[in-house]
C-alpha cells in the first residue's frame, strides 16, 4: 500500500487484486466458506486523499455518484473502527477517486478500506502494531487483510490467514472488466463445494519457480463456471482470452467476477493482447502489472 504525504494530509493508492488461484474447501458454521487464494495486487488502483476534520466528523466524498457515502461504506466503517480501537476522537475528510469497477472481483472496497486504515494511522499518528491492523482488517472484510500484505499472499479461512509471498519478478496482465457485474452472493450461494478440493501445491511450486509459463499453467478459479452460468455474457470474454493461444501463458476470472485477466510472459506481449481484445467491445482492456 503506497501512502505519501500531501499538503494538510496523505495520499493513499488501493490496488486492486487478482486472484491467481481460488478454491472453496467447504462452507464454515458461521456461514461463510473456507477458501484457499493466491492473490496478487496489480497496477490498477482506487487513490484516498485523508485529510483531517477539525470538526472531529468523518466526511466521504466519492467521484462515483453510485458509490454510497454513509456508515454502509468499508472507508467509514475502517475510520469508526480505527477511532473505536484507539480511543481516538479526531475527524478526517477522505476523498475516494475510483479506478477499481465495482462486482468485478478485483476487491476495490476492500483495497479501499486497508488504505483508509494505513491512511488514517498515519494521519491521526497512531502507529497501530501490524497484527493489530490485520486484526481490524479481519474485522472490515474478508479480502481486506490481504491488502496489509501485498503484493502477493496465499489467504485461507474466509480470507483473514495471510501468508505473504516472496515476490521476485515483475508479471504482465492483460485486464478486461466487462460492462455488466457478478454478484459475490449469488455466486457462492450456486456453489457447491467440491469433494476433493484441487490442491493449491502446484501453484506454488510455480510462483517459487518463476516465470509465467507454469504459472500460467497452474491458472485456477473454482467460482469462474458458476459466474459464467449466472451470466451467460462473460462467457465471450474468457472465450475471447482462450481464443489468444499462445499470446498468453493462461487466463482466468477474478475472484467471483466479472473481471479476466491473461498472464502474459512479457509487457510487449501484454500491449499485443490488449490491441487484439480492444477491438472486440468486451468492456474496458487495459495491461497491469504486479511488480516488487
Amino acid at each position: 500500500m503506497l501512502v505519501r504525504p500531501i499538503a494538510g494530509g496523505v495520499e493513499v493508492l488501493a490496488p486492486a487484486k487478482l486472484n491467481l488461484f481460488l478454491e472453496v474447501l467447504g462452507r464454515r458454521p458461521d456461514g461463510y466458506h473456507e477458501v484457499e487464494t493466491l492473490m496478487v495486487a496489480v497496477s490498477l488502483y482506487d487513490t484516498l486523499t485523508i485529510r483531517e476534520e477539525p470538526s472531529g466528523a468523518l466526511c466521504l466524498r466519492c467521484s462515483d455518484p453510485s458509490v454510497p457515502v454513509g456508515k454502509d461504506n468499508l472507508v467509514i466503517q475502517a475510520a469508526e473502527s480505527l477511532q473505536a480501537a484507539t480511543g481516538c476522537s479526531r475527524g478526517a475528510r477522505i476523498e475516494l477517486t475510483k479506478a477499481i469497477p465495482a462486482q468485478a472481483g478485483l476487491a476495490g472496497g476492500s483495497s479501499d478500506a486497508a488504505a483508509a486504515l494505513v491512511g488514517l494511522d498515519r494521519l491521526w499518528d497512531l502507529r497501530i502494531p501490524a497484527e493489530r491492523m490485520d486484526s481490524l482488517a479481519a474485522e472490515l472484510g474478508s479480502d481486506v487483510p490481504f491488502f496489509n500484505h501485498v503484493p502477493a499472499a496465499v489467504c485461507r479461512g474466509r480470507g483473514e490467514r495471510v501468508e505473504a509471498l516472496p515476490l521476485k519478478e515483475t508479471y504482465h496482465f492483460v485486464l478486461v472488466c466487462p460492462p455488466v457485474g457478478s454478484s459475490t452472493a449469488d455466486v457462492y450461494g450456486q456453489l457447491t463445494p467440491p469433494e476433493r478440493p484441487r490442491p493449491i501445491r502446484p501453484m506454488l511450486e510455480a510462483w517459487a519457480q518463476g516465470g509465467s509459463t507454469e504459472l500460467g499453467r497452474s491458472l485456477f478459479n473454482r467460482l469462474q463456471p458458476i459466474a459464467e452460468a449466472l451470466r451467460p455474457e462473460l462467457s465471450r470474454v474468457g472465450d475471447a482470452l482462450w481464443n489468444l493461444g499462445p499470446v498468453l501463458d493462461g487466463s482466468s476470472m477474478s475472484g467471483s467476477g466479472s473481471a479476466y485477466f491473461g498472464l502474459c510472459r512479457n509487457s510487449a506481449a501484454a500491449r499485443h493482447a490488449a490491441e487484439i481484445l480492444q477491438p472486440l467491445g468486451l468492456g474496458s482492456v487495459r495491461v497491469v502489472t504486479c511488480g516488487p
